[in-house]
């Protein structure tokens, strides 16, 4: 390469090609050289494994979960008092439902009196 650049003879020239040959001196030194594909090979490989571990943990908790008890002696009555609550509400709702169509049916009950007698043939 020094046979095609030629550095130019004046002084000035000459101080900042020395001083960009220190430069890229430097940048050689302090970059690292490649890794080996070793090396990647085992970062993938642990990489792989770290995956692949969270997977297994996961996984063994869902094992633990569907072999446990579901119902125990200790939240059974939890569970009950959560089921009557719920029904509770459930009636209340339809207990009141029914009340209004009932005071509906009462306001009109005049009017199914009128027209009954067209019905009843």
């Amino acid at each position: 390469m020094s046979a095609v650049y030629r550095v130019a003879s004046s002084v000035k020239v000459k101080q900042m090609e020395a001083e960009l040959w220190n430069h890229l001196c430097a940048l050689k030194e302090s970059l690292l050289a490649p890794k080996e594909i070793s090396c990647f090979r085992v970062e993938r490989e642990h990489a792989l494994r770290r995956g692949l571990q969270s997977q297994a943990d996961v996984m063994q908790r869902e094992l633990e979960s569907c072999l446990s008890l579901e119902y125990t002696p200790d939240s059974l009555p939890l569970l009950l008092h959560q089921f009557f609550t719920d029904r509770s509400y459930h009636l209340a709702q339809i207990k009141y439902l029914l009340m209004l169509r009932w005071r509906r049916f009462c306001r009109h009950a005049s009017v199914i009196e009128k027209l009954y007698p067209h019905y009843k043939v």
